[in-house]
């Protein structure tokens, strides 16, 4: 199944950028996610990212003065990777690994840890990797990980009101659903927070939890927000206020959770 996921990928890289910057409720989305990187991750860290894509977060780190890793699956996502680095003179050095691959990386000193927008949710089997995160991070180090919550109110509703009901309750499913990603299929798992610490939680402790698209729709209902802007702006609000209070948290189409090394 790794093969299928990278060449996925793989597939996408070329057209993800543009597809990433025509998509008004991702690029809100990622502004908030880099809010928290800013917040936690004190300045001139050096940053492990996992699941880097095309470099969009890596770029944004690195011109604020991180020092960042970047590793991805896909061998035409760090090459784009790479580019940009060259271009932009950014402080990033990028490598294709996948998550099984991550102890190979000689550092052992990382600051922190970053995984956005779902990366993770393309695994299910959490043991290792968090053995090898903990190794690769400085005492008290930081993840800081962005991942699709299993509960979503926003597709449940748009499932029930379509009339869609097999859809509905689609992320339950333990074996994973092959979703959709700009046309490729991808095997994707779906955790609650409480799941996702827990499969975690031997080598590291939850700091914070922030909801990700509670009153939003989700990016792939994209129409709602063009039919309807004025209110999903005013929902983009209210998100940005709530985000952070507790039980509005554990729910939402991400959530993002920071942990520290113990």
């Amino acid at each position: 199944m790794k093969s299928d996921t990278k060449s996925a990928f793989n597939a996408i890289a070329s057209e993800y950028d543009s597809r990433d910057n025509q998509n008004p409720i991702l690029q809100w989305m990622r502004k908030l996610v880099h809010g928290v990187y800013l917040k936690y991750i004190p300045e001139g860290s050096s940053i492990l990212e996992l699941n880097a894509g095309t470099g969009v977060d890596a770029v944004f780190l690195a011109e604020r003065g991180y020092r960042v890793y970047a590793t991805d699956i896909s061998e035409e996502m760090t090459g784009i990777i790479q580019s940009k680095s060259k271009s932009e003179k950014a402080k990033i050095e990028a490598k294709t690994l996948s998550f099984d691959e991550i102890s190979t990386i000689a550092e052992n000193n990382f600051d922190a840890v970053v995984s956005n927008f779902g990366g993770l949710n393309c695994i299910n089997e959490f043991e290792k990797l968090s053995g090898d995160l903990a190794a690769k991070l400085k005492p008290g180090g930081l993840f800081i990980a962005v991942v699709m919550n299993k509960i979503c109110p926003w597709e449940i509703l748009y499932y029930i009101v379509t009339l869609k009901f097999g859809e509905a309750f689609r992320r339950f499913n333990k074996q994973g659903i092959l979703a959709e990603l700009n046309g490729e299929k991808v095997l994707t798992y779906y955790f609650t927070p409480g799941e996702f610490a827990a499969a975690f939680s031997r080598n590291f402790t939850t700091v914070k939890l922030f909801s990700l698209g509670l009153k939003t729709p989700p990016p792939y209902l994209l129409g709602i927000y063009n039919r309807l802007k004025p209110l999903v702006k005013l929902w983009m609000k209210l998100d940005e206020i709530f985000m952070a209070l507790p039980l509005f948290n554990r729910f939402g189409d991400h959530f993002i959770i920071v942990m520290r090394k113990k």
